[in-house]
């Protein structure tokens, strides 16, 4: 296994790795609809705005030979905005092994108070790794709603402009 940085050429294979973990969520947790509103379409639009959040974090690529196995990145302010492994290698460790390097990047910067979004899927991996829920939360995509969860580690606190009713 291969651990690598994230760069540009290799979005393409996290968004398809996205959308394999979205699709095989199961359907108690979020809709057909919701998975198809999650995971989206790779298009040019959907490449400009990954490539800008991915310049602005420390990020993580697992893979097996050619074969991409997992991958998340944590943006200089402290939030973990993607975490994914594959369905087929999940169980294995991977979420945390990415949670610990990138963490271990950003406390290096200085950067210690963290947060995510958490899916019904992700929230007890970060639980796992020290990460308390603050609320639950509601975000609507292709006008759809997701739930998910604020969840945070090390002090940080959602500022109060920033909450919103869910």
């Amino acid at each position: 296994m291969e651990n690598f940085t994230l760069q540009p050429e290799h979005l393409p294979d996290c968004h398809a790795l996205l959308a394999d973990c979205v699709a095989n969520l199961p359907d108690d947790a979020y809709s057909l609809a919701a998975r198809l509103a999650w995971a989206g379409i790779w298009d040019e639009d959907g490449r400009v705005n990954w490539e800008a959040r991915l310049a602005g974090a420390w990020s993580v690529g697992l893979r097996d030979g050619d074969q991409l196995l997992a991958f998340a990145w944590l943006t200089q302010a402290g939030e973990l905005d993607m975490l994914y492994v594959a369905p087929w290698a999940q169980g294995r460790g991977l979420a945390r092994q990415m949670i610990q390097q990138l963490e271990g990047a950003a406390a290096a910067a200085g950067v210690t108070a963290l947060h995510a979004w958490a899916s019904h899927a992700a929230r007890p991996v970060l639980e796992a790794a020290g990460y308390v829920m603050l609320r639950p939360n509601r975000v609507v995509r292709d006008g759809i709603p997701l739930e998910n969860w604020l969840m945070a580690k090390g002090g940080w606190q959602e500022p109060a402009a920033a909450r919103s009713d869910t």
